[in-house]
């Protein structure tokens, strides 16, 4: 029993310095960041953060390691089946839509996952590499073929798929980005409920054209 008590608080206290070292790295970039700095944010000494991952670039590969297993569990399987599956599942606008939703909801519950992106992919090098390896081309791949797929069902318009892709993307993710700057300059939270709805909801229509 005592060591399985030991294991578990071992375990939380790995979670908790993950979640910090997402917020840091999101917040001011990897060079900026120090263990110093992660460790303050989750409350605990600097030794222990090196004791559960020897160095900065092992704990960030760990963070992103966690938020990208959270991503996936997020969105719908059929995003990862295989080019040529039955793809039943995804026949009408209900099942863009909730995608759609399902990816901005994430975005919002997760503001680290849009804070690194935006800083990691603007910044070519050694870590941007790593998460094109491990994560990102996966993420492309799943990302036109679910494109594709929707244009083969006539749920989304003929264009070519990677900038469908940038376009839609884009949309689900930057408002939330400067969720904050809309905040100050109009009084409108684009993180609410409605704002998200609301969004998702005029996204639909300009994709949609003048398709009934």
């Amino acid at each position: 029993m005592a060591t399985a008590s030991r294991a578990q608080r071992k375990q939380q206290t790995r979670r908790k310095i993950l979640d910090a070292a997402l917020q840091v790295f999101a917040e001011v970039g990897f060079e900026a960041a120090s263990l110093a700095a992660i460790a303050k944010r989750c409350g605990v000494q600097k030794a222990l953060v090196q004791y559960h991952f020897e160095t900065k670039d092992k704990l960030w590969k760990a963070a992103i390691g966690q938020l990208w297993a959270e991503l996936r569990d997020a969105l719908p399987n059929y995003l990862r089946q295989p080019a040529g599956a039955d793809h039943k599942s995804m026949t009408q606008q209900s099942d863009i839509r909730r995608l759609f939703k399902q990816i901005i909801l994430f975005a919002r519950d997760h503001p680290a996952w849009v804070g690194i992106m935006f800083r990691e992919a603007s910044a070519p090098g050694p870590r941007l590499d790593w998460l094109v390896e491990h994560y990102l081309q996966q993420d492309f791949a799943d990302g036109t073929r679910f494109i594709e797929l929707a244009q083969q069902h006539g749920l989304l318009p003929r264009a070519p798929a990677i900038h469908l892709l940038h376009i839609i993307s884009g949309a689900l993710t930057y408002a939330l980005y400067v969720a904050p700057l809309t905040h100050k300059v109009t009084g409108i939270d684009m993180a609410s409920e409605q704002s998200l709805d609301t969004l998702v909801d005029t996204l639909m229509l300009l994709l949609r054209g003048d398709r009934p």
